[in-house]
């Protein structure tokens, strides 16, 4: 059992729910996206596989493709498209469930330890606003690129925009953990990190030639982009909703050798955890698992 589902890195959960609902609780959020890819993907495959017409609706009606700013008030589709897949039926069978699968490992893969950092509700805040971001930047583009020649419209699709955001989130946030390139070739996370948007910046280059490797490279670094922006100027979207009350009681405030204890727990419980990524749970000490179990309690409290 890995780090990350030990009872310590876990929400409490509503014990009153049901056996189905509250094994959904308990699931990380990461999880619950992945859940969610793959449920949306199962329904498109169940009402398209066998009728092309209901195929090509889902798609005209989910996704984001270039023409979005003349019908602009179907916002949805800033967010469906990144929920919808190439479909492994119909027209779209070139990539098959490799499209989802391997955005999900990504997102599996990566996001685990970003929602660690942020907390579920954060991470969740995060995830959805790179999507829109990413979706956002594929069709403002094409106001600048052209279109090849007899191909009126360009359709986007997949969670890659955000799995890209959460990849690099991942970089910025752990740059010297160690991640095999094609599986085989150990580098620094941050390398990795600039060889992915170097690919994407190649495939972009290579496009403005007419030549297409059919990637929407372009909500790639839209998400790269949001995401070293979110962690350079130190985003947090954990206010949407919220009002401050209006009183006049002083609210108490932690004294500064407080604050100190809270970020100095905090330094030691993300450098346990980038440890733990690097050489394995068995790896910690009894005290390491002490640390860990406080920092987490300190970060389940802030995200209440």
């Amino acid at each position: 059992m890995g780090i990350y589902d030990r009872d310590y890195c876990r929400e409490d959960a509503n014990s009153s729910a049901p056996g189905m609902m509250r094994s959904v609780s308990n699931m990380s959020m990461t999880n619950k996206l992945v859940v969610a890819n793959i449920v949306v993907y199962i329904l498109c495959w169940l009402a398209g596989n066998s009728n092309q017409v209901v195929n090509a609706k889902i798609y005209d009606v989910l996704a984001i493709d270039s023409s979005f700013f003349t019908h602009p008030w179907q916002i949805w589709r800033l967010i469906t498209a990144g929920f919808m897949h190439a479909a492994a039926w119909g027209t779209h069978n070139n990539l098959g469930v490799m499209h989802i699968a391997f955005n999900m490992f990504g997102l599996w893969m990566f996001g685990r330890f970003v929602e660690q950092r942020y907390g579920a509700k954060e991470f969740f805040r995060f995830y959805l606003l790179a999507i829109i971001v990413s979706s956002l930047i594929f069709v403002v583009s094409y106001y600048f690129l052209a279109l090849p020649e007899g191909v009126p419209v360009v359709r986007a699709v997949g969670a890659s925009g955000g799995v890209v955001s959460v990849v690099i989130l991942y970089c910025f946030l752990y740059p010297k953990t160690k991640l095999l390139m094609m599986m085989i070739i150990p580098v620094d996370a941050w390398i990795a990190g600039l060889i992915y948007v170097g690919y994407d910046i190649y495939l972009g280059v290579q496009s403005s030639t007419g030549e297409s490797a059919g990637i929407a490279w372009q909500a790639h670094l839209g998400g790269a982009a949001f995401a070293a922006l979110y962690f350079k100027l130190g985003w947090k979207f954990g206010g949407w909703g919220k009002t401050k009350p209006k009183t006049k009681l002083k609210i108490h405030k932690p004294v500064p050798d407080e604050l100190s204890a809270h970020q100095q727990l905090i330094d030691r419980g993300e450098k346990i955890l980038e440890q733990v990524h690097q050489r394995g749970e068995s790896s910690l000490s009894a005290r390491q698992r002490q640390t860990l179990k406080r920092y987490s309690e300190l970060m389940q409290q802030r995200r209440r």
